[in-house]
């Protein structure tokens, strides 16, 4: 990981999201920015392609390897990894001091967000179980790619075998509403933030 950028001494307040494919973390975090308009949702970068489904500069700003590197090298990302083969991080910019942030992260890309004293951080685990998130990556697309689905799989487990840092697990299971979870997430980070 990478973390660089200047900002002035106020601490930013991150809400990171984290969670093996299709857990359902993008559902969450959609539906919170959506009901509370005051916090911030950030867009990561990556030198992935997008899904069927995804946007550029809605769902990430989809950008070459080439173009990634030079945002690293110019100090423009405040953390950056490499994930199943790409990389992903977040660019300095795509943050608001001035309210509370909200973005999904990789177990990395939270490591490196811990360690730089700018960032106050909450770390919510999206957990769903392995025949939900199943069932969801195959609806997802329109023809997926199960050779694809199979390797995300394999790399969650490895991913999130040992998380070695403070998270609340958050179970997103079919008889829990999207509007209770999006409920707990607003208490923990009342509890966190003391605000919305």
């Amino acid at each position: 990981y990478i973390r660089s950028g200047v900002m002035n001494n106020k601490k930013i307040k991150l809400v990171a999201f984290i969670g093996k494919s299709a857990s359902g973390k993008d559902t969450i975090v959609n539906k919170f920015c959506e009901k509370y308009k005051q916090v911030h949702k950030k867009i990561s970068t990556t030198t992935r392609p997008p899904r069927d489904y995804e946007k550029d500069g809605v769902d990430y700003y989809f950008v070459s390897g080439e173009e990634f590197a030079e945002k690293v090298l110019n100090f423009e990302m405040i953390e950056a990894c490499d994930f199943r083969d790409w990389f992903y991080g977040t660019e300095l910019k795509a943050l608001d001091e001035n309210k509370i942030n909200v973005g999904i992260f990789t177990p990395d890309g939270v490591r490196a967000l811990r360690e730089d004293n700018r960032i106050e951080l909450l770390v919510i685990y999206v957990v769903s179980s392995r025949k939900t998130r199943l069932i969801r990556s195959l609806q997802r697309e329109e023809s997926p790619d199960i050779d694809e689905i199979f390797r995300r799989y394999k790399a969650d487990e490895e991913d999130f075998s040992e998380l070695d840092f403070d998270f609340y697990p958050i179970a997103n299971t079919e008889n829990i509403s999207i509007d209770s979870l999006v409920d707990r997430v607003s208490r923990l980070v009342i509890e966190k933030f003391g605000q919305k």
